[in-house]
């Protein structure tokens, strides 16, 4: 038995089309929500709970990382530099960390003598509802809490690109819309 295949002009296009959303599905995901999902999360050092409503109003950087996270170390003295240099004008950190081991967090803070709020996801709970592909993953949110910048890693590029895009949203008003 032999089978004879017909060749179709429109073959193509249609392995085109399937090869495409095919591919589609398998690049980087990032976080398109416009509003960040609330979430409380306790310190990294115990005690406290931090709750990120209770920001609104600042423009927040949320990090996600980790002490094993060689980017992560790269990031942190920026994101601190930016911190100190901002802070009074309403630019805060909260810095989530996923290690399984907490003290090693807690080393990782004091090598680099990390001041802004640092919680721990222990379940991992907060990386998925944001959808965390990868260490370190970042989010710049406006004062209303809407994401308005994200990025997974971090290179010099990031540094610059979120240098400027907090200094856009400090910029505007409080009750600026997007």
């Amino acid at each position: 038995m032999t089978y004879s295949v017909k060749f179709n002009a429109r073959w193509p296009l249609t392995l085109l089309l399937i090869g495409t959303v095919l591919l589609a599905g398998c690049g980087e995901q990032r976080f398109l929500a416009p509003d960040a999902p609330d979430f409380s999360l306790p310190s990294l050092e115990g005690g406290e709970t931090v709750t990120l409503r209770d920001y609104r109003g600042d423009v927040v950087y949320l990090t996600f990382w980790a002490s094993w996270c060689q980017p992560c170390r790269e990031e942190m003295p920026l994101v601190s530099s930016l911190w100190q240099a901002h802070r009074d004008e309403g630019f805060q950190v909260i810095a989530i960390n996923v290690d399984e081991d907490p003290e090693a967090a807690r080393q990782f803070a004091r090598e680099l003598n990390l001041e802004f709020p640092l919680v721990y996801d222990a379940d991992r709970a907060v990386s998925q509802l944001y959808r965390v592909a990868g260490y370190p993953s970042h989010y710049v949110l406006d004062r209303r809490g809407k994401v308005r910048f994200s990025a997974l890693g971090f290179t010099e590029a990031d540094a610059r690109a979120v240098t400027q895009e907090v200094g856009t949203l400090l910029a505007e008003p409080v009750g600026a819309a997007n």
